[in-house]
């Protein structure tokens, strides 16, 4: 179903360009009226807050499956550029059709089980494929299927608590920064 998703989305489209063209334009000029604050340039933002914590988790352990920091770093590197492309594209789309929730009144508190779940929905469209990416990676450059499911589901594991550590950060600094919006008001 994965591979099904993945490659009916890089299918080319005349409409889906158009709606990227018209997706990209809008992360420079401002929100869309149905998404306040979907932008490319904070999603890309929030990939390198999170890729800053899993590389170093992924060369870590990594460096042990591959026999060597030399190694290790070869696949967290490997890892970061794909991890940072899809996690930026994931996160750009879940605040895009999906917005988080904006504070309608000052004195609103931030809702942390709301923001759980919806992290949970955004981390069930991002980690399967970044974790085929690295078991494939993983298996590829040693050989080992062991190596693979054993320390592609280590760095798996790990790095989930990095993506809800670094997602929820951000919610929080994004909730509490943001201008107050009034209803149907989008503020400049």
């Amino acid at each position: 179903m994965l591979v099904a998703t993945l490659t009916a989305l890089s299918a080319p489209s005349r409409a889906r360009a158009q709606g990227l063209g018209a997706a990209m334009m809008q992360a420079e000029t401002g929100p869309a009226a149905g998404a306040p604050g979907a932008s490319l340039s904070h999603s890309a933002l929030k990939a390198t807050t999170y890729k800053a914590g899993t590389t170093l988790v992924n060369f870590a352990l990594l460096s042990v499956a591959a026999g060597g920091a030399t190694g290790g770093a070869a696949l967290a590197a490997i890892a970061l550029g794909a991890s940072w492309t899809l996690y930026t594209v994931n996160d750009y789309i879940w605040d895009r059709y999906d917005p988080p929730p904006v504070r309608r009144q000052g004195g609103e508190n931030f809702n942390p089980e709301a923001d759980l779940w919806r992290n949970t929905k955004k981390f069930a469209t991002y980690k399967p494929a970044i974790a085929a990416f690295k078991y494939a990676t993983i298996y590829v450059y040693t050989g080992s299927i062991t190596a693979a499911l054993v320390y592609g589901s280590a760095t798996v594991l790990a790095n989930t608590g990095v993506f809800y550590a670094n997602n929820v950060a951000w919610d929080l600094y994004d909730w509490y920064t943001a201008p107050v919006r009034v209803a149907g008001v989008v503020p400049p």
